[in-house]
């Protein structure tokens, strides 16, 4: 049966969290906190819909609109938001392919010039069918356990012996209320050393933490020496038994010390303390994989309406590469992609 998106009433976004409290695939990007971060720094326009069949509503879906010169884009969420997914929350009986047919449908109707989309479970033969186009990359994913040394057990020699090391010098994993400040800070300086820059503004982090502290779902964390510095620090979202990480950074200096080994594995024990059991390190390489994590693939898709929708998608990501660099060039570009 076909399925349809409808515009929910104020009452009922107001009400958001509760209505997907039951969906087993939601996570802490589908909550309200979220999307307020990405408004609040994206400058996104949010938008929700019910997803109904045959007049009954099956699911729920948002994603925020963008203008971009004369583009309306639309992300659920947009590879520039630092998101690792959302997408639809559907009921298990919902027909994959019929969302891809609504979304489309949608998207001409709100004359979005680009639509782009990421969720665990896209059905990846309807979207290509549709005419949209893939990006796929990976992420390492780490089962949790509050059996410590099942954890340490999946663990390389080489981490473990970081984590010694890190706590023989006298480091620790503490609460970090200036997490936000200090992920850009020492991210900044990490980067501009390389000739690149961050790529998101420091209202981003503090929109997230901010948001995210309000109801309980992130962890702050950095990683202390007898000094009182701290060496290395992280912001970890958390929802519905995952932890994902959103971003870290650490000073250049201490590094010898491992303290970005210690601030994992604190992560890895707080989550599981808190129940979680799967944590995802939003990235892959081999930093990731000798804590014993397993690589999986994710799939972000896109479709761009238009032949100018696409030629202006293309030139946008050559500047915003450009944009990122450390350069006279880069701060020429700046304004034009605000």
């Amino acid at each position: 049966m076909a399925l349809t998106l409808e515009p929910l009433q104020p009452e009922q976004i107001a009400n958001w969290d509760a209505l997907i409290a039951d969906f087993p695939a939601r996570q802490v990007f589908h909550r309200q906190a979220w999307f307020n971060c990405l408004v609040e720094s994206q400058q996104a326009e949010w938008k929700y819909w019910a997803v109904l069949e045959g007049g009954r509503t099956v699911g729920f879906f948002s994603g925020g609109v963008i203008q971009r010169g004369p583009f309306r884009v639309f992300g659920s969420p947009l590879r520039t938001w630092h998101t690792s997914n959302m997408g639809p929350l559907l009921g298990g009986e919902v027909d994959g392919q019929a969302f891809v047919k609504a979304l489309d449908e949608l998207a001409r109707r709100e004359g979005f010039a680009m639509v782009e989309i990421e969720y665990p479970t896209m059905p990846h033969a309807a979207y290509e069918a549709a005419g949209f186009n893939v990006h796929q990359t990976w992420t390492h994913q780490l089962p949790l356990t509050t059996d410590i040394n099942a954890m340490l057990h999946r663990m390389s020699n080489g981490r473990k012996h970081g984590i010694r090391k890190s706590q023989r010098n006298g480091l620790e994993v503490v609460e970090c209320p200036e997490a936000a400040e200090l992920v850009y800070d020492q991210l900044s300086r990490a980067l501009a050393a390389k000739g690149a820059r961050v790529p998101f503004s420091a209202e981003f982090p503090q929109a997230v933490v901010r948001n995210l502290k309000a109801i309980r779902r992130v962890f702050t964390l950095g990683v202390r020496n007898a000094e009182g510095q701290i060496l290395a620090v992280g912001i970890f979202p958390w929802d519905n038994g995952t932890v994902y990480l959103w971003d870290c950074s650490s000073e250049i200096e201490g590094r010898n010390l491992h303290p970005n080994d210690l601030l994992h594995w604190g992560l890895m024990q707080r989550a599981a303390e808190r129940g979680l059991t799967l944590y995802d390190m939003s990235g892959y390489g081999r930093f990731n994989r000798a804590f014993g994590a397993q690589l999986v693939a994710t799939h972000r898709w896109n479709k761009c309406y238009s032949l100018a929708a696409r030629s202006a998608r293309s030139i946008y990501g050559e500047l915003l590469k450009w944009e990122r660099r450390s350069s006279s060039i880069a701060r020429l570009l700046r304004p034009v992609l605000k």
